[in-house]
């Protein structure tokens, strides 16, 4: 048995912290940094413990073009680097990041001091080059006022959706991650009536209902994102949430765990490339991806692993 991160399966939590982190100039990894890898689920065991109503989260995921120095020569069967999709028309902007922390929990404050004593360990080798505190937006919906992740897997599906199986044996309970970070343009969103809000998105705005297929637009964002191949759906499990501050830059931290790296490649490729049907996703001209990187979280036994 392996034993999946504890950030990637429970349901949604109030609060997030992405940490993204890149090496640093001459630094290679060493048994230091990887006995500081493999305690890192432990630790916010700890955390969890010591205040159990916090509800404290969280993994540490790994790109692919540190893998090897600080894991080794063996890797996830289809671990490679954030995509570049040919002949897209939106922007998916990739940050240079080797590893990511995401925290999350029902208190802000614990989430920053773990945070803070995780990334002040990793300071040797490691420098922040994307923090972003996130919180949950009523319930549970976007900054642009629709209900975010309705597509999300339920029960026990959420595993079956997230975490490597059988068929990568050696890394099962490990999770593909994606992140990229939307900047949204509200003021034009909110020049737009409901009505035109609704068939940007595919979905009722109050009640959250899907449109039929008859009255929703190929253009609106879930036509883009549901994808069904050979009559299944292809899933993600999401945990996505929004930032931001009053008056200044909002947006959406969008975060997916999956199986497998190919769902994800294919609805960001429906969404900004026209490749497809000659189509695009209309959610794409009021925000925009400023960021974007792809992870690997191992299992608590592959991380454990990196100590002996």
């Amino acid at each position: 048995m392996t034993t999946p991160q504890s950030a990637i399966l429970p349901l949604a939590s109030c609060h997030a912290l992405f940490v993204m982190l890149r090496r640093r100039l001459g630094r290679r990894g060493d048994d230091a940094l990887r006995r500081l890898l493999a305690s890192i689920p432990a630790r916010v065991d700890s955390a969890a413990a010591e205040n159990p109503a916090s509800l404290t989260l969280g993994c540490v995921g790994i790109g692919s073009d540190a893998w090897h120095d600080l894991v080794g020569a063996e890797r996830p069967r289809l671990l490679r680097p954030f995509p570049r999709i040919p002949g897209a028309i939106h922007p998916a902007p990739i940050i240079d990041a080797d590893l990511i922390l995401h925290l999350r929990g029902e208190r802000y404050d614990l989430l920053f001091e773990l945070g803070e004593r995780l990334v002040a360990d990793l300071a040797e080798w490691f420098d922040a080059v994307e923090t972003v505190p996130c919180f949950r937006y009523r319930d549970l919906r976007d900054l642009t006022g629709f209900v975010d992740g309705s597509e999300n897997p339920e029960g026990e599906a959420r595993a079956a959706v997230a975490l490597v199986g059988a068929d990568d044996v050696a890394w099962a309970g490990g999770s593909y991650l994606h992140v990229q970070r939307y900047v949204h343009r509200m003021k034009d969103w909110h020049k737009l009536p409901v009505k035109q809000q609704e068939a940007v998105v595919g979905r009722s705005k109050e009640a959250n209902e899907e449109m039929s297929d008859d009255d929703k637009p190929r253009t609106a964002h879930i036509s883009r994102v549901v994808i069904e191949e050979h009559g299944k759906e292809l899933e993600i499990l999401r945990h996505s949430l929004p930032y931001g501050t009053p008056g200044g830059e909002m947006g959406l931290m969008f975060a997916s765990y999956c199986a497998t790296p190919v769902h994800f490649e294919k609805m960001l490729a429906r969404m900004i490339a026209p490749t497809h049907d000659g189509r695009v996703d209309h959610l794409l001209n009021y925000t925009r991806a400023v960021s974007g990187a792809a992870f690997f979280v191992p299992s608590r036994e592959v991380l454990q692993g990196l100590a002996s």
